[in-house]
């Protein structure tokens, strides 16, 4: 693992989250804290590291990628603008077909943030005959080759436990598309897990490439009726233990879960899985609190990701109102990562974090004084509200429309109104600081860039079900 106790990009993320970059050291090389961050992007100019895990603000991850019909790459890079100001703060390729190599690459040149891949589907989507070692090592790392910076590997499945999906009385067995893929090898070749049996090769070419490892889950709930199974525990056990030689090996690890869990059950179930994970950062597909909302999961999974951020998750996909039944557009996605921006703001105020309260304090009291321009700025996103502002001619010190000459604003006297105070920073991404960029093989300096975290860039996403 790279030395993060003379690193500058690693010193500077920590000086926007707040916290001590030792204590934040040391909370990674536990494995509570993970540090998405490549060696291929150690170099890069305009790439934004990201902590995630113990004591940081919680993350929502962009899902994108192809479909198995689809090769269009360059309408996804094309389309990545569309979402532009939604800021998710980590990129996952989910491709499905062979493009995906390819379409890494060009996601590498232009996301500027951690960029995750399920290998998953590079190695088990076409059924093809048994890997070897060598072949299957060689691939894996072909898959890593682009820069990424995080990989998801569906390494919770072996025979036993596909047996025991197979004769579970859950309504879904799985919805991850990569335990499908997987429990299909293991039948067609009468063999254990390749991600298992060659999971120390997994782990050198992680630790060469610094690459973050990813434990997808496999039996995540499809259902909120199968929340909280037998099978469910008994992954989280398996992954506890590849968690464990992976650390010992000094790898970092990242963990998923998940899944439909019921409101109540978050509080319980979420903090069960990360104690039995060791503390493990978690990022999770949902909750998803309710089965039938149709057309609506986005806001379902809003309200899965403000419960489940009190109680252990660490970052959250961004699934849209789309999900179970068609593939997200670009639009579809970004109102996807803004719904759950909304409950990462709410979770801020939880913790009391400071620039957020500030900023909740500062549009509060440009509100009072019916002064749209500065609420533009300290507006969670300044584009659509002033957009929305101009659409309603509303102008400073003009009421809004719903109460006129009515506004409480200017009926309801106070002997000392604040004075509103101009945002030194809008958009969703707070304390964007400049970042060092790597110089030399193991040395770290350089001049730093200054970054609106409005100006992030994203992407056009793909569906949830294999997060």
């Amino acid at each position: 693992m790279h030395d993060l106790a003379i690193d500058p990009q690693f010193f500077a993320t920590c000086a926007q989250e707040g916290i001590d970059p030792v204590d934040a050291a040391l909370a990674v090389q536990q494995g509570t804290l993970v540090f998405l961050r490549s060696e291929a992007s150690r170099h890069m100019t305009d790439y934004r590291p990201l902590l995630v895990g113990a004591g940081t603000r919680r993350k929502v991850a962009g899902l994108i990628g192809l479909g198995p019909r689809d090769s269009n790459r360059q309408a996804i890079v094309e389309s990545m603008s569309v979402i532009l100001a939604a800021g998710p703060d980590s990129v996952m390729d989910l491709t499905t077909n062979p493009e995906g190599v390819a379409l890494r690459a060009d996601l590498k040149e232009v996301v500027g943030v951690p960029l995750g891949a399920c290998l998953t589907y590079d190695l088990f989507a076409s059924p093809r005959k048994k890997f070897g070692r060598n072949e299957f090592l060689d691939r894996f790392e072909m898959g890593l080759a682009p820069g990424v910076d995080f990989v998801l590997i569906h390494a919770g499945i072996n025979p036993g436990l596909a047996e025991m999906s197979e004769k579970s009385d859950r309504i879904m067995p799985t919805t991850s598309r990569g335990g499908g893929l997987l429990a299909r090898y293991m039948r067609m070749h009468d063999c254990n897990n390749p991600l298992i049996e060659f999971f120390d090769g997994i782990i050198d070419i992680c630790k060469r490439r610094e690459v973050v490892l990813d434990l997808g889950d496999i039996f995540r709930p499809g259902a909120t009726a199968d929340a909280g199974d037998e099978l469910k525990w008994r992954e989280i056990l398996l992954l506890s233990e590849l968690r464990k030689d992976a650390l010992a090996s000094g790898v970092q690890v990242l963990c998923e879960s998940g899944g439909h869990i019921p409101l109540h059950r978050i509080p319980e179930l979420i903090p069960a899985y990360k104690d039995a994970l060791g503390g493990a950062p978690l990022w999770l597909a949902g909750p998803m609190v309710v089965d039938n909302a149709v057309t609506l999961d986005s806001i379902v999974n809003t309200i899965g990701v403000a419960t489940a951020g009190q109680h252990g998750g660490d970052m959250f996909a961004s699934i849209t109102q789309v999900e179970h039944y068609a593939m997200p557009g670009a639009t579809d996605t970004a109102e996807a990562i803004r719904n759950v921006r909304v409950a990462i703001t709410a979770l801020d105020l939880v913790r009391s974090w400071p620039p957020e309260v500030e900023r909740q304090r500062a549009i509060s009291v440009a509100r009072r004084a019916n002064d749209w321009d500065i609420q533009q700025g300290h507006a969670l996103y300044p584009g659509l509200a002033g957009n929305a502002f101009i659409e309603h001619g509303l102008r400073k010190g003009a009421p809004c429309t719903i109460c006129g000459s009515l506004c409480p604003h200017i009926t309801a006297k106070k002997e000392h109104d604040e004075t509103p105070v101009p945002a030194m920073q809008s958009g969703p991404v707070l304390l964007s600081l400049p970042m060092p960029v790597a110089k030399g093989e193991h040395g770290l300096d350089g001049d730093a860039n200054q970054e609106d975290g409005a100006d992030a860039v994203f992407l056009v996403a793909t569906s949830d079900p294999e997060v």
